[in-house]
């Protein structure tokens, strides 16, 4: 698939651009303003690259997950995907295979988790598939988490076994589940083991059974794709022949768009086939969001070469006042809206309020409601690049999440709001750190990373793909 360098901000001017692409040019090109002085970059901060600089970030807890002999495919994908999701969290620094203790391993083989301490685990994980009780079309993903002893435990359990004491029941895992799925679901079903097995380890469940979508030129047009959490299961959603825009996730998890066909003004749809929704609003549609109720809708309509936001229940949006030009609204968790607008600058606003550094050209703004508080996090234009900032929800507390290495834009929060995803145009080249155990080259070049937003120098590519208008959500309930 053809990548699509995109943008580093949606402004206007790109919104002008897509309609400029949708239908003929009919009036005469917008003046150019004056060239504005460039801010100082010195008020974003700068990134840490390797993790070593006082953060007061405690080390992260080191996991090794069972190197089991599988049994099977299923056995062999959740063992995959456990330990691919765990790394991609931040939350653990996953040990190697290597280091494990002596084996081999199977679904019933005794723990000795002095010996898994010995080689610095703290945390030991074994998942495994086994056939459900008299139904060979279904499949139980188990998953046992187990605490290993601290160092001074397992010095007095290997002194009780010197002294002849009776040896210690076997260990019991600290956490157990089961996930019942279709044999044919064993990828999507691991997703939620990780989550829950993430819940029971941190206290929080994991944002890993969720997809992302975007949209990405391809050719003549641009399309809406889709994408599993983790970079697998990239697949095309709506017509080949129109220009789509404006991807997001809607009532009954169905991906909403904007559509153009045969030059004519984008109207909104959803689903594969493109369904049209009734919007009685004039002009083009060119951006969407829904609360995560999806009881309401967030609209940017372009008409007349102006931008406007509408805002409301989904049956009867209305006009919602804001700055000239205002674009890619979005809602929060406590009800607030964000948005773009402003000329010629944009800036980021809330509820009126502009919330992003003065001088810099921000897009694309998101929620994301972490561990540690309700953040904001946008692109900013740098230079000939973009970056990526995080603020509280009054423009405080700004922190920087990404530092030149290209155009890095259009942040995705994970469902959990431990992780961003989004995407780079740079030659990254992966930050070495003692947290980190991958090769530096899986993470070099463009495409679509995860980063954890506590630990950006963790920020790991899962594609090389690289669109805009990137969002991420939980997938359904299984049934």
């Amino acid at each position: 698939m053809r990548r699509f360098a995109s943008p580093a901000l949606l402004g206007v001017g790109t919104l002008t651009l897509v309609l400029a692409g949708a239908r003929p040019a009919a009036a005469d090109p917008p003046v150019s303003a004056p060239a504005e002085p460039s801010p100082n970059e010195d008020v974003l901060g700068t990134v840490e690259v390797n993790g070593s600089a006082g953060n007061g970030l405690l080390p992260l807890p080191k996991l090794a997950v069972v190197p089991i002999v599988t049994t099977g495919t299923a056995d062999s994908v959740v063992n995959l995907v456990v330990r691919r999701d765990f790394q991609l969290s931040g939350q653990f620094e996953v040990l190697d295979d290597s280091t494990a203790p002596q084996g081999p391993f199977t679904h019933a083989t005794p723990h000795d988790l002095g010996s898994w301490r010995d080689r610095n685990a703290e945390y030991v994980l074994r998942v495994f598939a086994q056939p459900a009780a008299n139904n060979s079309a279904r499949t139980e993903l188990v998953g046992e988490a187990y605490v290993t002893p601290t160092a001074a435990q397992a010095a007095a359990q290997k002194a009780h076994a010197a002294s002849g004491t009776p040896a210690p029941p076997e260990a019991k895992p600290a956490f157990r589940t089961v996930v019942p799925t279709s044999t044919l679901e064993v990828r999507a079903a691991s997703h939620r083991l990780v989550d829950q097995l993430l819940g029971a380890l941190t206290g929080r469940p994991g944002g890993f059974a969720s997809e992302m979508v975007y949209a990405e030129k391809v050719g003549r047009w641009r399309r809406i794709f889709a994408i599993d959490s983790d970079g697998f299961d990239l697949r095309a959603v709506g017509p080949s022949t129109a220009t789509a825009i404006s991807p997001v996730f809607g009532p009954g998890g169905s991906i909403f768009y904007a559509i153009s066909e045969d030059f004519s003004p984008f109207r909104l749809v959803f689903g594969p086939s493109a369904t049209p929704v009734p919007v009685a609003i004039p002009g083009s549609i060119m951006g969407l969001t829904f609360n995560a109720e999806r009881t309401r809708i967030a609209l940017t309509v372009m008409d007349a070469g102006t931008s406007r936001l509408w805002v409301g229940d989904r049956a009867r949006p209305a006009p919602m006042t804001a700055p000239p030009f205002a674009n890619h609204p979005i809602f929060g968790p406590t009800g607030k809206i964000a948005y773009v607008a402003g000329s010629p600058v944009q800036r980021i606003y809330i509820d009126g309020k502009a919330i992003s550094p003065a001088g810099f050209m921000a897009s694309a703004p998101v929620f994301c409601d972490t561990p540690q508080g309700l953040l904001v996090v946008f692109t900013v234009g740098v230079g000939a690049g973009a970056d990526i900032i995080a603020t509280d929800t009054s423009g405080g507390g700004l922190r920087r999440l990404t530092q030149h290495e290209g155009a890095n834009t259009y942040a995705a929060c994970s469902p959990d709001g431990r992780q961003i995803a989004f995407f780079s145009t740079g030659k990254r080249a992966a930050g070495r750190s003692p947290e980190r155990t991958d090769d530096a080259r899986e993470n070099a070049g463009a495409g679509l990373f995860i980063m954890p937003i506590l630990r950006p120098w963790l920020a790991k590519k899962i594609s090389s793909e690289v669109g805009e208008s990137l969002k991420w959500d939980r997938l359904p309930a299984s049934p």
